[in-house]
């Protein structure tokens, strides 16, 4: 299991019963006890792929014709902000390990047991993702312009413009697959996916728009290197 692969104790605590009651932490790992308070602590422990599909992806719905300005979007705008969201890594993991931190240090493995399976149980209900390659509780957005938005086990945000369908634009790479998840929830969560994501330059100069939503998901995270 991976999280507790980095996981160092005594030889009587619970951590040691599933251990088999092991040596020290093993070295560049970090254990769950001590995960800093923060979302930024890198890509080690995210998940390297999404299952069964190779990506996640949010449902857009395309809907051709006049802008529609994200009418599902807005009506689904409560669960967006709950659940259109990857885990933190100390998430995750304190969600995996809620019952084991809480027994006591002569636990029996069948004790330690029943609580990882408990744990197991809180983090399949949480509303945020981990490592599927859809949402876990539904959600739509809806575009005239845009028709797909995914995030790779690498970090990156792409998006599919209805007029090229089976092309995807692929913008920066953040440090670790929450990190997108965060800019890709911010573009859910936009007044008008196409306006925000329309590009903001043409041939290396950049385009001026009287209107400060054109383009502004575009211009934070356009990354030269994956442009087409």
């Amino acid at each position: 299991m991976q999280f507790l692969m980095g996981l160092s104790a005594g030889a009587s605590s619970p951590a040691a019963v599933l251990m088999g009651g092991g040596p020290a932490t093993r070295p560049g790992r970090t254990t769950y006890l001590n995960l800093p308070g923060r979302d930024d602590v890198g890509t080690g422990g995210y998940p390297e792929e999404f299952a069964p599909e190779p990506y996640h992806y949010h449902n857009v719905v395309h809907i051709p014709g006049a802008p529609n300005l994200n009418q599902h979007g807005k009506a689904d705008m409560p669960t967006i902000d709950e659940a259109g969201m990857q885990q933190t890594l100390k998430e995750h993991n304190d969600l995996l390990t809620k019952y084991v931190k809480s027994l006591p240090a002569n636990a029996t493995p069948r004790q330690v047991r029943d609580a990882l399976e408990l744990g197991r149980q809180e983090e399949k209900n949480y509303p945020k993702w981990w490592n599927e390659s859809k949402d876990r509780r539904p959600f739509s957005v809806s575009s005239s312009a845009v028709s797909g938005i995914r995030i790779t086990p690498e970090g990156n945000v792409e998006v599919q413009w209805a007029s090229k369908p089976g092309t995807w634009y692929t913008f920066r790479k953040y440090a670790n697959t929450h990190l997108a998840s965060k800019a890709a929830q911010e573009l859910l969560k936009a007044d008008s996916i196409g306006r925000a994501v329309m590009p903001y330059q043409r041939n290396g100069k950049p385009l001026k728009f009287k209107d400060p939503s054109m383009a502004w998901w575009n211009r934070k995270n356009y990354e030269a290197g994956y442009a087409k």
